[in-house]
């Protein structure tokens, strides 16, 4: 399937190949250019996830730990801008990833899973690889809020496994706010899609992992005057079981849409995101959460109420 053949089928199901975990940067970025001095700058400009294309460099945000059959451990933050990094060449329809440390992962149309990917498993498009011991999975997830895909923010997720030892990478991204277009005061509430695994060991080696997406809550909300972000996530699996709810405490970093933090009552926990189109109109995040009995790790993204 030619390139622009298969951006536009993937488009029609809700999906965006032509920005996959993006961020900042790259040709046609969106944004306004900077006036002279003693003018009024314009408006800061948005480029939707669907009408971006051509080359592009991008940025995420997110976290990242270690994965095995015995569970999940060891969180990173990933602050934006810190994150796994995108590159998308138009010319190939190829991807390039390279994560936090220098691991690497370039995806083509011949590593694409039908099976996997939308329209079989709706708003999500699936990659595989393997090259000797090295193999990588790819997942690109178009969020929904009550049904209706987001516009400027987008997951991805990312397993890099070498000689058996896997690293998962968690990435948000979009098109980010910009920092001079970031609220100034004010506060706002988000209402938010949270999705993500429950992994609880089973002493024997192995461990059993519960699915949350459709079933876990959330809440999230900013104060932009004083850079505060507080957070909850109910942790309900689809069969029923109920890890409790964490609540959760960060900061915006300065000059930027990237925000991070903890939650309280854990053993180790994180999250880290960021803030997407006009005005912080959108959010996502990763997150971790370990206890002494199980540990967590997904995504949430919302839309500014």
């Amino acid at each position: 399937m030619a390139a622009g053949n298969y951006r536009k089928y993937l488009s029609s199901t809700g999906l965006v190949l032509t920005l996959v975990l993006a961020g900042c940067g790259g040709s046609d970025g969106g944004v306004a250019s900077a006036s002279s001095p003693g003018t009024i700058a314009p408006p800061a400009s948005y480029t939707k996830l669907v009408d971006m294309s051509g080359n592009r460099t991008f940025q995420t945000a997110g976290v990242h730990y270690a994965s095995s059959a015995a569970g999940i451990s060891n969180p990173s933050t990933d602050q934006f801008g810190s994150g796994v990094t995108v590159v998308y060449t138009a010319a190939s329809d190829s991807y390039q990833l390279t994560a936090p440390g220098g691991a690497t992962a370039t995806f083509t149309p011949a590593d694409f899973q039908p099976a996997a990917s939308a329209p079989t498993v709706p708003n999500v498009a699936a990659y595989q690889k393997t090259s000797g011991s090295t193999s990588d999975i790819l997942r690109l997830i178009v969020p929904t809020l009550n049904g209706v895909p987001l516009s400027y923010v987008t997951i991805g997720s990312w397993g890099h496994s070498v000689s058996g030892a896997t690293t998962l990478y968690l990435a948000l991204g979009g098109a980010p706010t910009i920092a001079s277009d970031m609220p100034k005061a004010g506060t706002a509430s988000y209402a938010v899609t949270v999705g993500g695994t429950a992994v609880v060991p089973n002493g024997a080696g192995g461990a059993t992992a519960n699915p949350l997406n459709g079933a876990a809550t959330g809440t999230f909300s900013a104060n932009f005057a004083t850079g505060a972000i507080t957070n909850s996530v109910h942790l309900l699996s689809t069969t029923g079981t109920d890890f409790g709810t964490f609540n959760g405490t960060g900061t915006i970093a300065s000059a930027s849409p990237g925000f991070s933090g903890t939650f309280a009552g854990t053993t180790t926990s994180t999250f880290s995101g960021a803030f997407f189109g006009p005005q912080a109109t959108e959010m996502g995040m990763a997150y971790f959460i370990g206890t002494p009995t199980f540990s967590v790790g997904g995504v949430v993204t919302g839309l500014k109420n």
